[in-house]
């Protein structure tokens, strides 16, 4: 780092720093001075930019030194680094699911890639309606490939401990991971917030039960020490950008080594959101299709992708179990991640309903009183997930409970 030489950049500013990048100003068109320099900054944390001219359009992103949307509160400016090295990991592994890594300017934490203008934000879509099914197998792709193969099932443990201890670095995100997913919560905290008083006793529950306490606090030492895979970190669906046929991760800024279901978690506990968000039979069946559809790629991609390395790449672990022996070794590990998936959904619905940083999905609501019972709906079936962990073993478990849980709000049209 080096933050005497940064400064925030203006449109003139952008247009200078891409006009000195000729790869990019080719691929922009036409003079500087007719480039397009549009603000489309819609997180907690960065600047961000759609910069265009006459032939195409890049998407620029730099860091604050605080949150975007909270001055006070001070932020390290490294994040768009880890970004930029979570694309440059994950992009040959998954290509065509995030976006084309094009700059990285250290000096001034800008990185540049191709813009998806032409798509929508995942939770946007599912506000507006849309139904796209294939989005949900092509999610549980790309975090198949990205988590497998950034393992120490596909690379040497020499190439994964240095990439680990690169990562590791992102202390200022992890702790904000940390803090406002796996500890907030659960205790009174000033960032902490709910919408409607009828969530008080869920959440008065929720941290007076002993089983969901303990389940907790284990999913946050899994978070800690089970450095799995590199994790996208934050794979909300306001991480996601879509069309019907395309969709690509973005947003890696949260990235580190960790369990690989907490970004299965992340996703499914995000698409649950949606599902009691939705006051509909119709929707919600079509969002359990999707959970479902979810898990399925992503099992099936990540068993594939081991099963053809049977025979290792050199330098990787080479297998001790074959034949029975390995398909049982095989299925232990992934029942390992369905657990935490499970857990790590049930604690994001609970951070996105009383913890910093809410959803929108439930904004679209208009009736303030099944507004309020479908996030009770939420937070209850977290809680109820949390406090049965250990009899919740399979998908299909998970989504009998939800569909058994998820009358609240429940609305069927006249």
């Amino acid at each position: 780092m080096n933050p005497t030489t940064y400064r925030t950049l203006d449109a003139a500013a952008i247009r200078a720093l891409v006009a000195g990048l000729p790869a990019i100003a080719s691929r922009l068109g036409g003079p500087p001075a007719q480039w397009r320099v549009r603000e489309v900054s819609d997180g907690n944390l960065n600047n961000v930019f759609l910069v265009g001219g006459v032939k195409g359009e890049v998407c620029l992103k730099q860091a604050l030194p605080h949150v975007r949307v909270d001055p006070t509160w001070k932020m390290p400016l490294d994040r768009t680094f880890f970004e930029s090295e979570w694309l440059r990991a994950v992009q040959p592994l998954a290509p065509g699911l995030t976006t084309e890594f094009l700059h990285y300017d250290p000096e001034l934490y800008v990185l540049i890639v191709e813009s998806l203008s032409g798509h929508t934000v995942l939770r946007t879509a599912l506000m507006q309606g849309a139904r796209w099914p294939g989005v949900a197998l092509r999610i549980g792709t790309f975090v198949a490939h990205a988590s497998f193969g950034t393992s120490l099932l596909a690379r040497p443990f020499e190439d994964v401990f240095t990439a680990r201890r690169l990562f590791s670095a992102n202390l200022a995100l992890t702790r904000i991971t940390l803090d406002l997913v796996l500890d907030d919560p659960y205790r009174d905290h000033p960032r902490n917030h709910w919408h409607d008083p009828a969530l008080t006793p869920i959440v008065l529950d929720i941290r007076s039960s002993a089983a969901t306490l303990l389940a907790v606090e284990n999913l946050r030492r899994r978070f800690l020490s089970q450095p799995q895979a590199l994790l996208h970190g934050d794979l909300h669906t306001g991480s996601i950008m879509s069309t019907a046929d395309d969709t690509r991760v973005i947003d890696g800024e949260f990235a580190v080594y960790g369990p690989i279901g907490f970004d299965c978690g992340m996703f499914v506990g995000n698409l649950v959101l949606h599902y009691f968000a939705t006051p509909d039979n119709a929707g919600r069946q079509a969002t359990l299709h999707d959970i479902a559809a979810f898990w399925h790629s992503f099992h099936e991609e990540f068993l594939t992708l081991w099963t053809s390395h049977e025979t290792p790449p050199p330098g990787t672990l080479r297998p001790l179990a074959y034949g029975p022996a390995a398909r049982v070794a095989r299925q232990r590990f992934m029942n390992e991640i369905m657990a935490d998936t499970i857990g790590f959904a049930g604690v994001e619905i609970i951070r996105r309903i009383i913890g910093y940083a809410h959803t929108a999905d439930f904004d679209i609501i208009a009736d303030p009183r099944q507004r309020a019972a479908c996030r009770a709906g939420a937070l209850g079936f977290a809680y109820h997930v949390l406090e049965h962990l250990d009899e919740i073993r399979t998908m299909a478990d998970f989504l009998r409970h939800l569909a058994e849980q998820g009358r609240a709000g429940l609305h069927e049209p006249r």
